[in-house]
């Protein structure tokens, strides 16, 4: 269930792999891990895509994340995650991410993140790292 993800090249998309240690009691893999997969993604979107472009008195927080569980996972196993924007503001970025294990999605999830400046810790414009983001921007089927 990728709706043509594979070939759009401002989709991001993250691989991991289902460890032992991410099983909880009842078997399934637990679901805080899923955050991580969608942070996986997050991190690799930033550094590919917007990173460069950041002043160095200025960083990303996540503002708001909601995950919305479709399947369990179990070990052994992998994930592909992808992520992308689905909106930009002023100082601030909408990302979607979909959980995949094999053509099942197993999550789904939406993540703001704020750019903030380090002296202040408030607010910043995200300026030439929001044009780039700009046209990174992806309409996407419940996005």
């Amino acid at each position: 269930m990728t709706d043509g993800f594979d070939t759009d090249p401002r989709v991001l998309w993250s691989e991991d792999v289902l460890r032992y240690r991410d099983t909880d009691a009842n078997g399934h893999v637990n679901n805080a891990v899923f955050a991580a997969f969608c942070e996986s993604g997050r991190v690799q979107f930033f550094a590919t895509h917007l990173t460069p472009l950041l002043t160095p008195d200025t960083f990303f927080v996540i503002a708001r994340f909601v995950i919305d569980y479709r399947a369990e996972l179990h070990y052994p196993g992998r994930v592909r995650t992808a992520t992308w924007l689905a909106r930009t503001g002023r100082t601030s970025l909408g990302f979607r991410h979909r959980i995949l294990t094999g053509d099942v999605v197993a999550g789904e999830a939406e993540s703001v993140c704020v750019l903030l400046a380090k002296d202040t810790r408030r607010p910043a414009p995200l300026g030439a790292a929001g044009e780039a983001a700009s046209r990174l921007v992806v309409e996407a089927p419940g996005g």
